[in-house]
């Protein structure tokens, strides 16, 4: 049995487990049938890029703007965590990493302008220190690399869409025989090659002589590359080439799978099981099980048979429509996959989306969720805890558009973070100082 059991290892999921784990000598454990989205967002912390949502100007300074917003939005979830739980989030994670060795740099007083994939500027928060040389606010001429063999990065269109922005970039493809070799070049399978210092010493050479066979190229004072820089020293291995190459280096977060996302994954997973938690994936909670309107159990599909896990607390962290937390039916209904939870939804299927699918106010369909109250309860139609020990976090809170502001790991880092604490101090409060440490 545990004492606190967490539904979901998505960001939201892991940093409620981490800091139940870290706060109590409670047993802590995280269910999932997979992992979340570190997997596939950029590896930084989006706090807020743009607000209001019309506005198509990105937030320069995050606390300015998520002052405004608290104030116009009280149900939204910065507005139930407030702005001092936020701050102490991010520190915390930053805190977290530095120790990792993996820093994250930033602060809600600057966003960040890291390129993109596609040659876009994305506002973020927190950024790795392996691509914080990237920001968009200098104008210092780019030189950005790609691999020959390799999918999804193509670096003559990300800098000439940078130029266009008034960042002087030029493209380069290096030509790598472990590369060739391969039929497939994932970014994957670059971060484990990147690990391996031959393969470096390799790609430094090459790019150094295609350097100093063009004035053109040379004149570039950073060097932008796919995020592949490695899994598990990803800092060491950029520290390293910046010194070789004798410029700054950056990362560039491409699609999925997101290596920086997962080296994030990593690092708090490790936290977890070092402070006493439990993590399983794989295992995918169909049905809960309740006496005397409390929860007793989750029932979870395994390939054998249903599985029962007993806890006193529960944390939902499923995600929303788009994690699969939240499911809709050709009706216009819509559900919550575990519990059964009523969540905020337009009325009709006619007003989930507008008409122009650009929309800069966005959909209404996204805004949908689970409604909770300050202490992170869902709630049902009249405002009462539909169970006393249950708790929610993430994106599959209701009245927040996280992909159209660029808060979505704010979000899930923030609540994840708020409701870690609030289980465990709520638990002890209820008696729960009895139950058997892990």
């Amino acid at each position: 049995m545990s004492n606190i059991l967490i539904i979901g290892a998505g960001l939201a999921g892991l940093v409620a487990g981490w800091q139940a784990a870290a706060s109590s000598t409670r047993r802590v454990r995280i269910l999932s049938k997979g992992w979340g989205a570190t997997h596939w967002h950029s590896g930084c912390i989006d706090v807020l890029g743009y607000y209001p949502l019309s506005n198509e100007q990105p937030v320069e300074v995050p606390l300015e703007r998520l002052r405004l917003l608290i104030a116009n939005e009280p149900h939204h979830p910065y507005a139930l965590t407030g702005l001092e739980k936020i701050a102490e989030a991010l520190t915390a994670l930053q805190t977290l990493c530095q120790a990792a060795a993996y820093p994250l740099h930033g602060s809600l007083e600057q966003n960040w302008l890291i390129p993109t994939a596609a040659g876009a500027l994305r506002p973020t928060c927190l950024a790795p220190q392996t691509m914080s040389a990237g920001d968009g606010r200098s104008t210092a001429p780019m030189l950005i690399v790609g691999f020959a063999d390799t999918v999804d990065f193509y670096p003559h269109l990300i800098a000439a869409n940078l130029t266009q922005q008034g960042i002087p970039a030029q493209g380069l493809l290096l030509e790598m025989p472990a590369l060739q070799a391969r039929h497939f070049n994932y970014p994957m399978t670059l971060a484990r090659l990147m690990e391996q210092s031959d393969f470096r010493a390799e790609m430094v050479q090459r790019l150094k002589k295609q350097l100093a066979a063009s004035p053109a190229l040379d004149k570039a004072e950073r060097l932008g590359f796919p995020a592949v820089l490695g899994l598990d020293n990803a800092a060491a291995i950029h520290q390293e080439l910046e010194e070789k190459l004798g410029r700054r280096v950056f990362e560039i977060p491409g699609l999925p799978p997101s290596v920086a996302g997962i080296r994030l994954h990593h690092i708090l997973l490790k936290a977890i099981r070092q402070a006493g938690g439990e993590v399983y994936d794989g295992l995918e909670v169909v049905r809960a099980e309740c006496a005397d309107d409390r929860l007793m159990q989750v029932v979870t599909e395994n390939a054998g048979r249903p599985r029962p896990h007993r806890a006193d607390q529960f944390v939902l962290a499923t995600g929303g429509i788009l994690g699969g937390g939240i499911v809709t039916d050709y009706a216009g209904r819509g559900r919550e996959v575990v519990f059964n939870l009523p969540i905020t939804l337009p009325h009709s299927r006619l007003d989930w989306f507008k008409q122009d699918f650009l929309d800069p106010g966005g959909h209404p369909i996204y805004q949908s969720g689970i409604r909770v109250n300050h202490i992170f309860q869902p709630v049902n139609g009249e405002n009462q805890p539909i169970y006393p020990n249950l708790y929610a976090a993430g994106t599959t809170l209701a009245h927040a558009e996280a992909i159209r502001e660029r808060s979505f790991e704010g979000i899930a880092l923030t609540t994840g973070y708020t409701v870690g604490q609030l289980v465990i101090s709520n638990y002890l409060a209820q008696g729960g100082n009895r139950g058997q440490p892990h």
